[in-house]
């Protein structure tokens, strides 16, 4: 299985439908927002914060937290869980090819480097940001879930990717307030010439992507 720009811009008018549009910046951010949602599927999924076999009613005994603690324990089953590491680590890949081969410039031509990871570092924000409002007005959200429970899965998912984890290190103390990124809707989108290919079996191989976050 190959992943290339030309798939992306030379289907049949059917397929092409279906795809994201990577020459605009519209159709780079939507595929940026999906693989997004693939490196996140762990912060994501309700069922990280509960034990197994846990009900949403149930108290989480000192057990329960102990292993999930220490083990990351959950309520995902476990050919799930790796069926999360695969799209994770095919979705860090095409990051990289992002960041490789794409040059996103400002309507004044200044370059935006490495939107991948400031448009995963901002929703990260602000999603700790938006827990920690809906705490305190004790609205309900994921069963089971604290701040800081959702704060150690992000600690987790954003050791996946250098890169990622050290623009969340610069962050202020002050959290986003959106979960979208803030750019003018006039940026451009330009990709270098002679891309080659990604081979993604080969790129995963050759990478630690297959390893749980835990």
């Amino acid at each position: 299985m190959f992943f290339l720009y030309d798939a992306l811009i030379h289907f049949s008018e059917d397929e092409h439908i279906h795809l994201p549009d990577v020459g605009t910046l519209d159709g780079l951010l939507d595929l940026i927002s999906g693989c997004t949602f693939a490196i996140l599927a762990n912060v994501l999924d309700f069922r990280t914060y509960s034990a197994p076999n846990q009900h949403e009613r149930d108290r989480t005994t000192k057990a329960q937290h102990q292993l999930w603690e220490d083990f990351d324990r959950n309520a995902i089953p476990g050919d799930e869980r790796m069926a999360m590491c695969h799209a994770r680590g095919v979705a860090l890949v095409v990051f990289g090819w992002i960041r490789d081969w794409s040059i996103v410039r400002t309507p004044d031509g200044e370059v935006i480097d490495d939107l991948p990871s400031k448009y995963a570092v901002n929703l990260l924000d602000a999603l700790i940001g938006y827990k920690a409002k809906a705490d305190a007005q004790e609205m309900k959200g994921a069963p089971h879930c604290t701040e800081l429970m959702l704060k150690a899965q992000i600690s987790n998912v954003v050791k996946c990717d250098e890169l990622i984890e050290g623009l969340w290190g610069k962050r202020t103390n002050g959290h986003s307030t959106s979960l979208k990124v803030n750019l003018d809707e006039r940026c451009m989108v330009q990709w270098k010439e002679n891309m080659p290919s990604i081979d993604l079996p080969c790129k995963l191989h050759s990478h630690v992507y297959f390893a749980e976050v835990d």
